[in-house]
């Protein structure tokens, strides 16, 4: 469930319009560079305007100057109402980085300071972090919060399903998959959840009922593809298992599993 989260939209089109502070220079070649250097100089005329600061960091970041947005962050926290920028700043640094246990520490104190105003990617990407480390009671709260200040998303609520089913929790995920279903009929993870719950019960036609609801909602996700397969061959259908199995490699080249799978049916030695 890894989602790339972003913290603030760069409107780089709007940035790289001129202004009587842009700098001409041919040194300047790519639309990212040029909106750098335009609000550098926007800046040199308006120091205090935190919004425009906040831009410019996260362009440097995407730029890769790492050191540069970091400098932005320091002025930024020297004013406490602009604090959980900074801490965003140095939180999408760290995660450039792929330092996740200084990343982890950044987007807690941001969503210390702001709670249920804390931006929702962050608090998502912090959810998120938890889960991957292994920690689905922590991950749970972030999911939970990110799904309060977006109650609209079904992201959050099937986040909070998989930290309950990784808790123990079978029949409180089962709700929360149904619910991330009922928020967006055409979230596919959600049926791969709940037919994952039913396969492990060994309810086989059932499953299969949900991993065809998901390869129909999303017909390029070489998971749903692989989980429908796996279930045809427990039903006893070859062909169309491989079938799936062929279209999941299809659509994901690098997949141990679905390449096992299949190569196992080809042999008649599947169990």
């Amino acid at each position: 469930m890894k989602l790339l989260h972003i913290f603030f939209v760069l409107i780089l089109f709007a940035a790289c319009q001129p202004t009587g502070q842009e700098q001409k220079t041919a040194v300047i070649t790519d639309s990212l560079a040029i909106a750098i250097a335009n609000m550098r100089a926007d800046l040199q005329v308006k120091p205090l305007d935190t919004e425009l600061r906040n831009r410019f960091a996260n362009a440097l970041i995407e730029h890769n100057q790492f050191e540069a947005a970091d400098s932005q962050a320091i002025i930024l926290a020297k004013d406490t109402s602009s604090l959980d920028k900074a801490y965003y700043i140095k939180a999408l640094i760290a995660y450039n980085k792929k330092d996740d246990t200084a990343t982890l520490a950044y987007l807690s104190k941001a969503i210390a300071l702001k709670g249920k105003a804390s931006e929702y990617e962050a608090v998502m990407m912090a959810a998120d972090l938890l889960l991957d480390q292994h920690a689905p009671d922590k991950a749970l709260n972030y999911y939970a919060l990110a799904w309060e200040i977006d109650s609209t998303q079904a992201e959050p609520v099937y986040g909070t399903a998989v930290c309950s089913e990784q808790m123990g929790n079978e029949k409180v995920a089962k709700l929360r998959y149904m619910k991330a279903i009922e928020l967006n009929p055409a979230y596919s993870p959600a049926y791969i959840g709940l037919g994952n719950g039913v396969a492990r019960q060994n309810d086989w036609k059932e499953a299969w009922r949900y991993y065809n609801l998901a390869a129909k909602a999303d017909p390029t996700d070489a998971i749903n593809f692989y989980s429908r397969g796996r279930a045809f061959l427990m039903l006893g259908n070859k062909p169309a298992g491989v079938d799936d199995l062929t279209k999941a490699l299809s659509f994901k080249k690098d997949y141990p599993a679905a390449k096992a799978l299949l190569d196992s049916a080809l042999a008649n030695n599947f169990k």
